[in-house]
């Protein structure tokens, strides 16, 4: 751009003043100056600006420097619009917008193809990239033919979306899809599928055999059940299918033996038998340990369900009974539950005596031993003594505090105490009396009993005489006295 100076002179024809000069003006945006200007600008130059390739000016686009400061600036630069780029049929113009640098992308609906260019860009003499494109209709070329199958319907071409069904030949199956439609890139989709012969083995399973399902051949979708034989367990899928690569799925599976867990019973040990694994059948036989007892079957055998039957003992310790000892109490000891080797000792109570061995050890047999005594009364002997007769009072068995009260017989006289009582050791306390006969009466004594004894017997005499045989029987049976009863009979005679 021409730069152009003006000077002004006064109208006398003579500068009175020298005027400031003007620095390098600032313009608006998207404008500028063709050319490079100096730094400097005298009194009265003009400049003219110009707007940016795109935009377009409005406005004055020229300054002048007066004293040193610049007119303002009245041009503005507005983008330049490139407007419409027109239609494509079939296809949609999807505008990034209008103005000098917006984009443009034309893309085609579904079922066509454009041909030409896709893309535009809004330049200073408008849409740069050439003439629109075109869409036209998408075509499909025939599908390859099928080994061992074909397709229907069959033409030259198809338009977009049009189907075509396979099917295989008889003993072949169809690996892929039996239908494929023109797609929108001109191909087939899916690809076509394949013609297979389909064929599984038989399922053969090591301890496993055929339940239920279909028999040989396997083709393709045919089902079996499998089941293990007893004594098995199954690892994996029951019901298996073969599939298009004559597999089985989804996996044959295993028949794995049934084991039984290692049999922990507490407080017992494993005699001689079966190790693990235990199979099925297997056996364990068990014994308690010292000191417990077993509740419940000894020998166990694994079952078909992987368990003990007829189900594991228990091995409970062995207890004694409480030992109850009639009238004797407890000492201090071991204290219920009595577990082997525990002990009790017993005393009997106040008037009573042991029999048997006072400290009784709990035994591996769950009794007492060496067997519980007993505690017997303590009892005294029947008191006799001489010339005495026992007066009412307690009869045998003379048990601790029993007491016998006696009276010496006509002409003897007691020393010591009348009354007796049985003691805690069995004897008569405080001691047993004696009779002694009185001195000077042993005649006058004799007599007397000798006419004591007359009298009887004549009394006797009468009546069996009055009263008849049986008590003349009854009389022989009476003990005769003697001693100096009969004396006396004798001195009398």
């Amino acid at each position: 751009m021409d730069v152009t100076y003006v000077l002004l002179l006064s109208s006398l024809g003579l500068a009175q003043v020298i005027a400031q000069d003007c620095r390098v003006p600032v313009g608006g945006n998207n404008m500028g100056f063709k050319d490079d200007l100096p730094q400097t600008f005298p009194n009265g130059t003009k400049v003219i600006f110009e707007c940016n390739v795109g935009y377009m000016p409005a406005g004055s686009p020229s300054i002048t420097c007066t004293n040193g400061t610049w007119s303002p600036v009245k041009l503005t630069c507005e983008r330049k619009s490139c407007g419409s780029a027109g239609e494509v049929e079939n296809g949609d113009l999807n505008y990034e917008g209008t103005e000098f640098g917006d984009k443009l992308v034309v893309t085609c609906k579904t079922g066509y193809i454009m041909v030409g260019n896709s893309q535009f860009t809004c330049g200073k003499d408008g849409w740069l990239g050439g003439r629109l494109p075109v869409c036209e209709a998408v075509a499909c070329d025939a599908p390859p033919m099928l080994t061992n199958g074909d397709f229907s319907p069959v033409r030259d071409s198809y338009n977009y979306l049009e189907v075509v069904q396979y099917k295989c030949q008889k003993d072949y199956t169809m690996n892929g899809s039996s239908l494929s439609s023109c797609s929108k890139d001109g191909k087939f989709q899916p690809a076509p599928p394949t013609c297979i012969v389909v064929q599984c083995k038989d399922p053969d399973v090591t301890n496993g055999e055929w339940m239920s399902g279909s028999r040989p051949p396997y083709k393709y979708k045919s089902a079996v059940t499998l089941q293990c034989i007893p004594g098995y367990n199954m690892n994996g899928a029951q019901t298996q299918r073969c599939e298009l690569n004559s597999q089985w799925a989804p996996g044959l599976p295993t028949c794995e033996p049934v084991l039984c867990e290692d049999p922990d019973v507490k407080n017992a040990a494993k005699e001689e038998g079966s190790k693990p694994p235990y199979k099925v059948k297997s056996t364990v036989t068990f014994s308690c340990v010292s000191g417990y007892t077993m509740t419940g079957t000894r020998t166990q055998t694994c079952g078909l369900n992987g368990q003990w039957a007829p189900g594991l003992p228990t091995c409970a310790p062995v207890l004694c009974e409480d030992p109850d000892v009639k009238n004797a109490a407890k000492e201090e000891g071991s204290k219920p539950p009595y577990k082997v080797k525990s002990t009790v000792t017993f005393s009997c109570v106040s008037g009573y005596t042991m029999t048997g061995t006072r400290t009784q050890t709990c035994g591996l047999n769950g009794q007492w031993a060496p067997g519980l005594p007993t505690c017997e009364p303590v009892l005294c002997e029947d008191p006799d003594v001489k010339n005495a007769a026992k007066e009412e009072g307690s009869k045998p068995p003379y048990k601790v505090k029993s007491t016998v009260t006696f009276s010496c017989v006509s002409g003897y006289t007691m020393t010591g105490t009348r009354t007796q009582t049985c003691g805690l050791n069995g004897q008569w306390a405080p001691g047993l009396p004696t009779c002694a006969q009185n001195k000077g009466n042993g005649m006058a004594i004799g007599l007397g009993l000798g006419l004591t004894v007359l009298i009887g017997s004549v009394l006797t005499v009468l009546g069996c005489y009055f009263c008849g045989v049986p008590a003349c029987i009854k009389e022989k049976k009476r003990k005769r006295p003697v001693g100096p009863a009969l004396l006396a009979v004798k001195i009398s005679g």
